[in-house]
């Protein structure tokens, strides 16, 4: 009865041949170039890649056999030492392809992770390592009982691959300093916007006077200064017709009254009979005086 090849396997090899460093031995058939990377890697070491995240950079996949046919999940030990990596879909479907390519066994996903205490359904919990690219198909989802399916991932092929992403100390400055410099703009744009707000009033006030005074068609008040148009273009400006008169000075004959004022004095009352006979009728005499310009008591 043939038999799979455990995941242990692959481990052992990684440590035995360090110095090959991420590796494999398997070969996959010219039908399944479909899985290969950008970058023309079989799936197979795609999934050394990943595997060497949890192994200190040291990983191979062995070329299965008559007598190993397929991949089996990780042990308890391995689960727990490497739960990140063996335990994730997407090293699944990677080494899924691997045997398939080989003409190899496909085992369910539950039967692969049966050792995992922690699964990571369509996600790689690592970083994706350097040197290496994941193709989009490696990320589908298995429904209870699935198993890796190379029909459903070839409807995926135009889809982005998943690549190292720069860590945390690689990030540009600029993106640390992006919120101060927001907040350094505030100021200047809360000045600018109560800036154009007060020239708006300010506008404002200056249209209403002038369309005031257009209504009150030039009329001065006394002491004022207006502008008024000469009728040939020229703009002139000229004073309130009605100056302030000047008060009564004796020493100053320009204050004088230009012509005879009269005033009326009450006189006596004098009565005399009516035509109706017996009745006064009240008369008031007036007389009539010549104003000298002398001050008067």
């Amino acid at each position: 009865m043939l038999s799979c090849l455990s995941i242990l396997l692959a481990f052992t090899v990684a440590l035995v041949a360090g110095a090959d460093g991420v590796s494999t031995n398997a070969t996959c058939s010219s039908a399944f170039a479909w899985s290969f990377n950008s970058l023309g890697q079989t799936p197979c070491l795609v999934a050394a890649y990943l595997g060497s995240t949890c192994n200190n950079g040291l990983f191979m996949v062995p070329a299965l056999t008559s007598q190993n046919n397929g991949y089996i999940g990780p042990t308890v030990s391995q689960a727990a030492a490497s739960e990140q990596c063996a335990c994730s879909s997407v090293f699944y479907s990677l080494l899924s392809a691997c045997a398939d390519c080989q003409s190899g066994l496909v085992i369910p996903w539950d039967t692969f992770k049966t050792n995992c205490s922690q699964v990571f359904e369509a996600v790689f919990a690592k970083s994706i390592p350097t040197g290496t690219s994941v193709p989009h198909w490696a990320y589908q989802n298995f429904p209870s009982g699935g198993s890796f399916n190379a029909t459903l991932a070839q409807l995926q092929l135009n889809a982005p691959e998943s690549t190292s992403t720069p860590t945390a100390t690689s990030a540009p400055p600029a993106a640390s300093s992006h919120p101060s410099s927001k907040k350094s703009k505030a100021g200047p744009i809360a000045g600018g916007v109560v800036g154009g707000i007060a020239a708006l009033v300010l506008l404002g006030i200056a249209v209403f006077w002038f369309l005031r005074q257009r209504r009150r068609g030039g009329t001065l008040v006394p002491g004022s200064v207006s502008i008024r148009s000469t009728g040939t273009g020229e703009i002139t400006p000229y004073t309130s017709a009605n100056p302030t008169p000047k008060l009564y000075n004796p020493a100053d004959p320009s204050t004088f009254p230009s012509s005879p004022s009269t005033r009326m004095y009450a006189g006596s009352r004098v009565h005399s009979p009516s035509a109706s006979g017996g009745t006064m009728t009240e008369l008031s005499m007036h007389r009539t005086t010549q104003y000298s310009g002398a001050p008067e008591v």
